[in-house]
């Protein structure tokens, strides 16, 4: 028989019938209250069988025994994990935040890689446990709309100076001999103090769920609250310098492998798993590399002001419709006599000078203004920094370091001021 989404909703309130949610509850009741509303946010509601769908698919990829036991470990924190995504959702839609379907795509095929499947594959493994791909694809779709949202409002609110650089790489040679550590953390965000409680204890069931075998960066992807989510829950090489003071004394007592916590510091409750450690090795300082992509349009140096005008105004009527570095090469049909190129890994020494500051600061994928060069007038788009294990030795790679971790701290304020501002109804 075809699977359609039709009888896949049918068949998750089959498998909804004989999974016990609430212990104790009769099927009778399961089959009446599978639509019933487990939380309200804002116009939003969340059903039972969105969230039992989700806790089956977070089981999945964490590759979690599905039992009584585990679900009713992981429905508390899972429900506020979505309770998140429907304010970082709507904030989405209110800022006209979207996502493409292929970088969707591109996500759903990377996950089903992580699970050793094919696409098809994991489409069948997905329907097999009742689970809707629309409930995947729009958990990934919340994903990129948030880390998009916060590159656009918040990223231009962070300017990374040389002064800052200049303090942080010298850290960086003070510590010379030291351990660095190559972290993942799952950190769960504190709200006010009457859910202190409930929130240690959802940072301990998770930890639970670690230690019985789940993956890390499939939990982390799930249940993490702050920007390293989306990256699995990596974090890259890290000092201890860097790190909250009780955080810093758990990962200084872990071997590599090995996942600690819960621990309180700030904001909240971390988990962390210690990948790796390696001593510091500080003796060649580069000025590092970014990604980049342009779009030039060619001009003398000595070129008529007419000429100039003319090209920055084509440059400003494809500005909009750039918002990621795909984009570039999109909009390229429409630049002529302007020309792509996509100029890979290029040496931020080797930029235009008024460049350069674009190369430290600007929000990843992000368009900057129409530059005058050279060469010409120029769009370009940054899509990486400081590529490599050594980036963290460059000044790009310390100014990107710098700029996330300003980033992260301005994107829980933001969602923290969302959980603030937001109705929210639980009636799970």
């Amino acid at each position: 028989m075809m699977i359609t989404r039709g009888n896949l909703r049918v068949l998750a309130l089959l498998l909804l019938l004989v999974s016990t949610l609430t212990v104790g509850a009769s099927q009778s009741v399961r089959a009446q209250d599978a639509l019933k509303i487990v939380a309200v946010v804002n116009e939003d509601v969340i059903t039972e069988l969105d969230l039992f769908m989700r806790l089956r698919l977070a089981m999945m990829t964490a590759r979690l025994n599905d039992t009584p036991e585990t679900r009713q470990r992981l429905l508390p924190t899972l429900l506020r994990t979505m309770i998140d995504e429907r304010l970082r959702a709507q904030e989405a839609r209110r800022q006209n935040i979207t996502v493409a379907n292929n970088e969707i795509s591109l996500r759903v095929a990377d996950l089903a890689r992580r699970n050793d499947l094919t696409v098809d594959q994991f489409g069948q493994v997905l329907a097999q446990n009742g689970i809707l791909l629309d409930v995947l694809e729009e958990q990934i779709a919340v994903e990129l709309a948030w880390a998009r949202l916060v590159q656009r409002r918040l990223r231009p609110q962070v300017n990374i100076t040389d002064e800052e650089i200049d303090v942080a790489l010298a850290a960086i040679q003070a510590a010379q001999g030291q351990t660095e550590y190559r972290l993942s953390q799952i950190f769960l965000a504190a709200g006010s103090g009457s859910d202190e409680a409930d929130l240690r204890q959802s940072a301990q069931r998770l930890k639970e769920q670690l230690d019985q075998g789940a993956d890390f960066a499939a939990m982390a992807a799930e249940f993490s609250q702050d920007q390293g989510a989306i990256r699995g829950g990596d974090w890259g090489w890290v000092r201890l310098d860097m790190l909250d003071p009780q955080v810093a004394q758990l990962v200084q007592s872990l071997p590599a492998g090995q996942v600690g916590g819960p621990v309180r510091g700030t904001g909240g409750y971390y988990i962390v798993l210690v990948r790796a450690s390696r001593i510091i090795d500080a003796r060649a300082v580069s000025a590092g590399t970014v990604a980049m992509e342009q779009i030039l349009w060619s001009l003398p140096e000595n070129a008529a002001e007419s000429e100039v005008v003319n090209a920055t105004s084509h440059a400003n009527t494809l500005i909009p419709r750039i918002q990621a570095c795909g984009d570039m090469a999109n909009v390229a049909g429409d630049a002529v006599p302007g020309v792509y190129r996509n100029l890979g890994n290029v040496p931020v020494n080797d930029l235009p000078e008024n460049l350069q500051a674009y190369a430290l600061n600007q929000p990843i994928g992000e368009p900057t203004p129409p530059l005058r060069t050279n060469r010409g007038i120029g769009i370009f788009v940054i899509c990486g920094r400081g590529t490599g294990e050594d980036s963290a030795l460059s000044r790009v790679g310390v100014a990107d370091r710098l700029g996330r971790e300003r980033l992260e701290t301005l994107a829980r304020g933001y969602l923290s001021d969302l959980r603030r501002a937001a109705v929210i109804d639980i009636r799970l």
